[in-house]
């Protein structure tokens, strides 16, 4: 970039840069310091569940059928009691989000065990979504934009099946908030999610060093050529895929009016069509009748042999006497 340029503007929840925080080696200390974060927010015994480290996992499981979809994450790390984490920030809504997420998490938890291992050797899988929509809207305008969601008894809330947890972090709930960020977790997601601008951004790094990190991480990303070419060329391609949906959008519906104006059309003639063939039929067989009745022939006879109605064809008699 020439030092004349505007700098670009950075999506904190894009694919690369989110990545780059969380998803390198380097950087670990940042995921743990979230995840705990995200841990310790609604449970009373979240200090209990700390983590002192992660390792890295595959980000594309293995399916456990030939033809089983395939679960992809953002991030993925088993911290040193055996938890699975899966971290994924969607920006888009996705109308089947929660049941995607279940099966991702369903999987994982399924394909820890190997032939002749014990179920009590299966570790929790613990799924954390950093959204930028509403899942579960609501009306509240300071509503919760946490929320824990685990398999509980519906009588006394017992928490008995601990193998799975997910954790829905909505980032519009959090920018409508009146109040300041007040917890860790307020201050790394309103980082991430640019709740205030930039101004509020250097208030939050002045008291959490950990956002002071982030922002120093999100300088040297956007000093760094092959980065920023990496994260441009995403973008590129995330606004010409949302655009090539935009535009089938715009071309189905002009096709679907044409196509609906050709079918209109064609119905019409088609009616039209038959709707003069009945007349030219009713027409004739009307013409038929008058001629028998001129002839003198029954009334009945002539209703029977043409289907018309009696008095159709007293009417009809009326017109055709001199």
């Amino acid at each position: 970039m020439d030092s004349g340029d505007e700098p670009v503007p950075l999506d904190r929840l894009s694919d690369r840069f989110f990545k780059y925080l969380f998803a390198r080696e380097e950087h670990k200390d940042l995921l743990i310091a979230f995840l705990n974060e995200v841990l310790m927010d609604l449970d009373p015994d979240g200090s209990a569940r700390r983590i002192e480290d992660v390792a890295y996992g595959d980000r594309e499981s293995s399916p456990l059928y030939r033809d089983a979809k395939l679960p992809r994450f953002d991030v993925v790390a088993r911290a040193e009691d055996g938890r699975v984490f899966h971290i994924e920030v969607q920006v888009a809504k996705d109308p089947y989000f929660l049941e995607r997420n279940l099966y991702y998490a369903a999987m994982t938890y399924s394909l820890q065990l190997r032939k002749g291992e014990g179920y009590h050797t299966l570790s929790p899988v613990i799924f954390v979504g950093l959204l930028d929509f509403e899942v579960f809207p609501s009306a509240a305008q300071n509503e919760d934009y946490h929320s824990l969601h685990r398999i509980l008894d519906v009588r006394d809330h017992r928490w008995a099946m601990r193998g799975m947890e997910f954790h829905f972090l909505e980032l519009p709930k959090l920018r409508r908030r009146s109040a300041g960020p007040r917890t860790g977790l307020d201050r790394l997601l309103s980082y991430l999610g640019n709740a205030g601008g930039e101004q509020v951004m250097q208030e939050l790094a002045k008291v959490d060093s950990r956002v002071e990190r982030m922002m120093q991480l999100e300088s040297l990303f956007m000093r760094d050529p092959d980065l920023l070419r990496d994260y441009l060329k995403d973008l590129r391609d995330r606004l010409d895929y949302e655009n090539s949906f935009k535009w089938a959008r715009t071309d189905g519906l002009t096709e679907g009016l044409a196509k609906g104006r050709a079918e209109g059309e064609a119905k019409g003639r088609a009616e039209g069509e038959a709707k003069g063939r009945a007349e030219g039929r009713m027409a004739g067989m009307e013409e038929t009748a008058a001629a028998m009745l001129r002839e003198k022939i029954d009334i009945l006879l002539v209703s029977k042999v043409t289907g018309l109605s009696l008095d159709r064809l007293k009417a009809l008699q009326a017109r055709t006497e001199y």
